[in-house]
């Protein structure tokens, strides 16, 4: 059966003649007769009583009828689908950890929003995954790869995680005396800090599930804490430390310590710290999760390549 034989049945039940019907699909008369019968033929049923010039709908074709109406609904819904698919417009969903979508994405939404200006960039903090199994959000960036086989995902750069603590903090305070910032939303930098306490007797002066927290506590020379380099970094009062041999990683010591304690990729499956190393650095990887069927659409992937470009 062909589609558009609806569309010829709908529009002579409304018109009720042929020439009504033509003028309405912009075709001759005889094209709308031809197109019925060939409908009829297919379904073998007889839809309409020919009266006249008039076409009255048999029994059967009353009841055809309705279902057609929804058959051309669902394809003009699968028609505006397959052009929004296609249009550089329209929203997309992001969601991202807000630390990084705060201090990394919102910084390059200008660029976006000048190449694209038609296309509304929706963020949401959050560093759950089941907003994509609801399909209220289109894309999200993880610090984990998720495990569930209907997403796909794809490493688009790092996180450099280090001990940072405030410079004034470092000069006052006796390091036998230095204290944790403990980040517990972050199972892996929870186990990192978790491992000082064990092997060289740190305490934990404050926890948090919040990485601003944590920094604004290191700031305010609370102790010393784990956070992601994008973040310190913007703080001149905080310094790098080597919380293990209990100095501060000046541009002079630095590279030494790092050859000691050299930073690594941390994958998925690395959730320990061994007890004979504990790193100074280590890099997570950063995932761009979506579901496979939003790939398909333009807008999609032109947020897609600008989160990794952002991320580069």
């Amino acid at each position: 059966m062909q589609w558009d034989d609806l569309a010829y049945f709908v529009c002579l039940v409304e018109k009720q003649t042929l020439t009504a019907c033509a003028e309405e699909m912009g075709v001759q008369h005889s094209t709308v007769a031809r197109r019925i019968d060939h409908l009829e033929q297919t379904l073998a049923v007889n839809l309409f009583d020919r009266l006249g010039k008039r076409y009255a709908l048999t029994p059967e074709g009353s009841m055809l009828y309705s279902q057609a109406i929804e058959v051309e609904k669902e394809i003009a819904v699968f028609e505006r689908m397959a052009i929004d698919q296609n249009a550089m417009q329209g929203k997309v969903v992001i969601s991202a950890p807000p630390v990084w979508a705060n201090e990394v994405l919102i910084p390059a939404l200008t660029e976006f929003r000048q190449q694209f200006p038609d296309i509304l960039v929706a963020l949401s903090g959050e560093v759950g995954l089941s907003n994509l199994h609801h399909r209220e959000a289109d894309i999200a960036i993880r610090t984990r790869c998720p495990t569930q086989e209907d997403l796909v995902a794809r490493i688009i750069g790092s996180t450099r995680y280090g001990f940072f603590a405030n410079n004034e903090y470092l000069k006052n305070t006796h390091s036998d005396r230095w204290q944790l910032i403990e980040f517990q939303a972050n199972a892996r930098v929870l186990i990192w800090s978790q491992a000082l306490v064990q092997q060289h007797a740190y305490t934990v002066a404050f926890n948090t599930n919040d990485l601003y927290m944590a920094c604004h506590a290191a700031r305010k020379k609370i102790g010393i804490a784990l956070l992601p380099e994008f973040l310190a970094h913007q703080y001149p009062e905080l310094t790098a430390v080597d919380p293990i041999n209990r100095v501060a990683l000046t541009a002079r010591t630095q590279p030494t310590l790092e050859n000691i304690h050299s930073s690594t990729l941390v994958s998925d499956n690395q959730d320990s710290i061994s007890n004979t190393s504990i790193p100074l650095t280590q890099d997570y990887p950063l995932y761009l999760v979506m579901h496979p069927d939003v790939r398909r659409s333009a807008r999609v992937r032109a947020v897609a390549d600008w989160l990794i470009a952002s991320c580069a």
